[in-house]
């Protein structure tokens, strides 16, 4: 007798529909499992035996044949083991097989017969509702997880004699409902209490905080230099505080992501807060672009709607830089392995921080003895292609005495949120019948359609040019600033103030890297 059950197997962000099916007849006993299988799931055999044993059943000595299809994808983790478990149940007569019809199962086995935790429920889930399912039954803590998905009801186990009485009848459990943007709202709410980090307790640095709502307002990548101990880190931590809240689509993109990963514990079953990164520099390109056995998803893409802070930016590696060409450019990565190719969203905004030369103190000449090649030598390890992705560069200097004695207040994180918040309606607005949100993301089209100014400030923009070697790259990217500056005037034109605002952050890099012997 062959008996079939359903679960899943993750490619990629995508999850693809497996099929377990059990063939039970005389023979030697034994336990078989074939299709493509790795080690983690070719142990499970003794796994989900013992689980069933320990759970109270008794199987007859026969041949179990396992077959986990389609057999051309490689399957692993242990998310089948449930599935497995269930599958032989049936096929031995201890659940008809009617009662299995149209429901997924995905969970790890324990050998008392527990049902653990699995990663990638949520792709599994929004698989199951594609493919028709009618409930699909998972891991106790999995189920807020899955329950994101609105689409098919979802019911969370916590045994595997608990999975068998459902499926009997013999108790009754509620399906969990979706949780509904409202409700995530509340709690995306809470945890915006628990963030510490506020620009009015950064003193000074008011040109530097006007970068970052810039930066913030049209989603631009930022450069910040200055010596050490000028506020560099501490003002790239404040940066989620002024970006707004996730919406409902991303906290789902977010957390199918982290759900692939394995990130979602038991305390965060959903992610509602926009992400912040900040790899150390010794960190290999695979770590932050993703790779490894499985090919997870890296640090670009966990913090893909959010930050990717780094800090003392000289001191990575140039190939690992260089390797942040494609994610910021397609805000995408693609890892390609022996048997598969996939694609992770990377949309995330990059803060980058370093000091000005090797001492740090540069252009203090009382304190700085570098000459002009070790400046060079130092700067030189971040490429022009990738000075060129990088939108705005500000420098930071230390805050004065009177400044920090003087202790003037400043402008909260949430005062600065509400208009970088108002800028972004704007863009919304202008961008509803296009494919893109933000001033940054604009193409050449896009940015000749919207990037609309008066004569003063088209003179203004000849001179500019016609004084600055700039690539075409770099001349759209000013362009682009311009006009998130005059979303945040209020401005439907671009003028020559917003013009000569977006080249004075476009202009700092001259200093450091075009340094005459």
């Amino acid at each position: 007798m062959v008996c079939k059950t359903y679960s899943a197997v993750l490619c990629g962000m995508e999850a693809v529909k497996v099929q377990v099916e059990t063939d039970v007849r005389s023979g030697l006993p034994q336990l078989q499992m074939v299709g493509a299988l790795a080690s983690e799931v070719k142990e499970a055999r003794e796994r989900v035996r013992v689980a069933i044993e320990n759970s109270g059943f008794r199987l007859p000595p026969k041949h179990i044949t396992i077959n986990l299809s389609p057999a051309d994808i490689r399957k692993e983790g242990t998310s089948f083991d449930l599935a497995t478990a269930i599958s032989i149940l049936a096929a031995f007569g201890f659940i008809p097989e009617e009662q299995i019809q149209n429901c997924m199962f995905a969970g790890e086995l324990s050998l008392d017969g527990t049902i653990n935790k699995v990663s990638g429920i949520l792709p599994m889930a929004k698989m199951a509702a594609t493919e028709g399912f009618q409930k699909m039954i998972v891991p106790a803590g999995n189920l807020g997880e899955a329950a994101l998905q609105n689409e098919v009801p979802v019911y969370g186990m916590n045994r595997l004699t608990e999975v068998v009485d459902f499926l009997l009848g013999n108790i009754n459990k509620e399906a969990e409902l979706p949780m509904s943007p409202i409700d995530l709202k509340k709690i995306q709410n809470e945890k915006k209490k628990q963030i510490e980090c506020d620009l009015k307790d950064i003193i000074g640095q008011t040109a530097a905080k006007r970068a970052l709502m810039i930066a913030a307002a049209g989603g631009h990548h930022l450069l910040m230099i200055g010596p050490p101990g000028s506020g560099k880190t501490a003002l790239a931590k404040c940066m989620p505080s002024l970006l707004p809240d996730l919406s409902f689509e991303e906290m789902i993109d977010l957390s199918n992501i982290y759900s692939v990963s394995g990130k979602l514990k038991n305390d965060m079953e959903y992610v509602v807060m926009r992400p912040f990164q900040a790899p150390h520099h010794a960190t290999t390109p695979s770590a932050l672009l993703g790779g490894g056995r499985n090919a997870n998803p890296g640090l670009v893409s966990l913090c893909h709607h959010g930050v990717l802070f780094l800090d003392e930016l000289t001191e990575f590696k140039p190939e690992v830089l260089e390797t942040l060409r494609q994610p910021l450019e397609d805000h995408t990565v693609t890892v390609s392995r022996l048997q598969a190719t996939y694609t992770y969203p990377a949309a995330f905004q990059l803060i980058a921080a370093m000091n000005p030369c090797p001492c740090g103190h540069f252009p203090d000449r009382t304190k700085c003895n570098c000459s002009p090649q070790q400046i060079r030598r130092y700067t030189g390890k971040i490429s022009q292609p990738i000075l060129d992705r990088i939108d705005m560069m500000i420098e930071v200097f230390p805050v004065e005495y009177e400044k920090i004695r003087k202790k003037e207040s400043s402008e909260t994180s949430e005062c600065i949120r509400e208009k970088v918040v108002r800028a972004r309606k704007i863009q919304k607005k202008r961008f509803e019948k296009k494919k893109i949100q933000l001033n940054s993301e604009m193409g050449k089209r896009e940015t000749e359609e919207f990037c609309t100014f008066d004569k003063e400030a088209e003179q203004v923009l000849h001179l500019i040019f016609q004084k600055n070697e700039f690539s075409t790259r770099r001349y759209y990217r000013i362009l682009k600033l311009a006009r998130t500056i005059a979303d945040l005037d209020g401005s439907p034109e671009i003028r020559k103030h917003h013009l000569t605002e977006a080249y004075s952050y476009c202009n700092v890099g001259k200093k450091y890297w075009r340094m005459e012997a």
